[in-house]
């Protein structure tokens, strides 16, 4: 990484080095084209980042574990080679309940079966039957999730009508379970299956995590089946841990923009895209500095691209109304713990295999429909939903010797609260979090030497996530069908002639996954070429 220097003229500039602007930059480089990654913090990584939070300790800052990622990225930018390397995390949940009774799920479908029969007999043999059909359904729909730049299908009959036929030769249970899928709630979809609130619950996170939605409304089932588009075990998805944390991912795209010769400038903020007379043309730094491009790529969400670094005149008014309406608003906090020894778990003896992946702390599915409905008052809830991870059993080099790290992914969250601020409240609502973890995980709060809590607030000023959204907005089925950020615009496209959008808030979506960026290259590299 190295500071702009002076005027320069790109190719392709990218606003914004998290991991999909580093995809859509090495995938332009790797093609030939000069190009240039700016970046307002002093690193590479935006959200899918590893700090060292305290000396010796290093974190998952946002991301803290990875499904999505897709493995032909990996392999067309041979990130292996540099350096990226993803730990399978087996068992991959364990499921903590209140009357002290536990259930994990792992890669083996004997086990988790074996698992599963200590709540229903009935739901242990549907399980991997449960699992073969949602990845059945999601290979029907993959293409429209992950498939290359399109139209909106709303907006393209012939394609609607063919995607329509795609679904007519499906046995009836599959249709009617894939329009579940897309248009139901987690809650629907699972009722459909198993009849043990414990596992309903252990699942339904796929549908909820990051969302500003309960189990029983509509769109989560959505995000279950969107999940499903990643690595998986029997009836899950599988979340996998990245050595070094999830800044390995960006350490290696960046290792990869380099080879190719891209420039990859950190601690460079944008104040603005400038656009000229025939389209964006460039941006200017904080500091005056200008970058000259033939086309600009923002990564950055689509409320920063539009709302902030552009002028208002630039952006037909339909489109800024558009971008502003969008739900914006987080769920999710992160605490960060370092650990002097390990915690208990209740349920088990001493340590064992359960350490390795996430601890998921989630009464009910009831509970988490009343939870949400707390903290859309405005109210942090005082037992939210919890999942913990303790990376450096898996990989001890992210603490000192015989020290650990945790993280704990905390929802429901409101971004906005009612009669206070985060600022007044951050630490009294992590003390709570606390106190509410520790019968689960006896002696945690013994074992914590130092603390660090992001609240959406601070996931907002600090990574650049709207509303602290781990999505750059709000996840619907729409987007497929309509386009996504706004209805009626080809994928990646603006109304800005030379403005691409390559990050989360484009199709598919949000998450560590890299489509956006991979497929906003292939527009882009299209427009540079002079084939659009």
């Amino acid at each position: 990484m190295h500071e702009a220097q002076g005027e320069e003229t790109y190719d392709a500039l990218v606003v914004g080095a998290g991991h999909n602007g580093l995809v859509c930059a090495a995938y332009l480089a790797q093609a030939g084209h000069r190009v240039a990654v700016v970046e307002r913090r002093d690193k590479v990584g935006g959200a899918c980042v590893t700090d060292e939070l305290f000396p010796g300790y290093r974190f998952s800052t946002a991301s803290l574990v990875t499904t999505l990622f897709r493995q032909e990225i990996i392999d067309d930018l041979s990130l292996a080679k540099h350096g990226l390397e993803i730990i399978p995390r087996d068992p991959s949940v364990t499921a903590l309940f209140p009357d002290g009774r536990t259930m994990t799920l792992s890669a083996d479908p004997a086990a988790s079966a074996a698992e599963i029969a200590r709540f229903s007999a009935r739901d242990a043999a549907s399980y991997t039957d449960y699992g073969d059909t949602m990845r059945r359904i999601a290979r029907i729909v993959e293409r429209y999730f992950v498939g290359e730049a399109r139209t909106p299908l709303f907006d393209d009959i012939p394609a609607l009508k063919a995607a329509l036929r795609d679904t007519v030769d499906l046995p009836d249970a599959d249709l009617a379970r894939l329009v579940t899928a897309l248009f139901g709630s987690a809650r629907g979809l699972l009722d459909e299956w198993f009849e043990s609130d414990e596992l309903k619950v252990t699942l339904c996170t796929d549908g909820t995590v990051g969302f500003d939605a309960g189990p029983s409304m509509p769109g989560t089932a959505y995000l279950m089946l969107y999940h499903q588009l990643g690595s998986t075990e029997a009836g899950r998805p599988s979340w996998g841990q990245v050595k070094g944390g999830m800044g390995g991912i960006t350490q290696a795209l960046a290792a990869v923009c380099a080879e190719y010769g891209a420039d990859v400038l950190t601690g460079v903020p944008v104040s603005r895209i400038s656009v000229g007379p025939e389209g964006a043309d460039g941006v200017e730094l904080a500091d005056g500095r200008a970058l000259r491009a033939r086309v600009v790529v923002s990564a950055a969400d689509p409320k920063t691209t539009f709302l902030r670094l552009l002028d208002p005149g630039a952006v037909p008014a339909a489109y800024r109304g558009a971008v502003l309406g969008r739900d914006y608003e987080g769920v999710a906090a992160k605490i960060h713990l370092a650990l002097d020894r390990l915690p208990g778990v209740r349920g088990f003896t001493g340590w064992g295999p359960h350490y390795r992946g996430t601890l998921q702390i989630l009464p009910s599915m009831d509970h988490l429909d009343l939870v949400h409905a707390e903290a859309r008052q405005g109210r942090p809830p005082a037992r939210p939903h919890v999942e913990c991870t303790i990376p450096s059993i898996l990989d001890p080099d992210l603490a000192p010797p015989g020290k650990h790290v945790m993280s704990m992914y905390v929802q429901y969250v409101p971004y906005t609260l009612v009669g206070t601020t985060w600022d007044d409240l951050r630490e009294s609502f992590a003390d709570d979090v606390m106190s509410y973890v520790e019968p689960y995980l006896p002696g945690l709060g013994d074992a914590v030497t130092a603390r660090r809590v992001y609240t959406p607030l601070d996931l907002e000023r600090e990574l650049g996530l709207p509303g602290g959204n781990l999505y750059h907005g709000a996840m619907s089925p729409l987007d497929l069908f309509a386009g996504r950020p706004v209805p009626g615009y080809a994928d990646y496209h603006t109304p800005v002639p030379g403005l691409y959008l390559c990050a989360a808030g484009t199709r598919p979506g949000g998450g560590v996954f890299g489509v956006p960026g991979r497929n906003a290259s292939d527009v882009v590299r299209r427009h540079l070429e002079g084939s659009t």
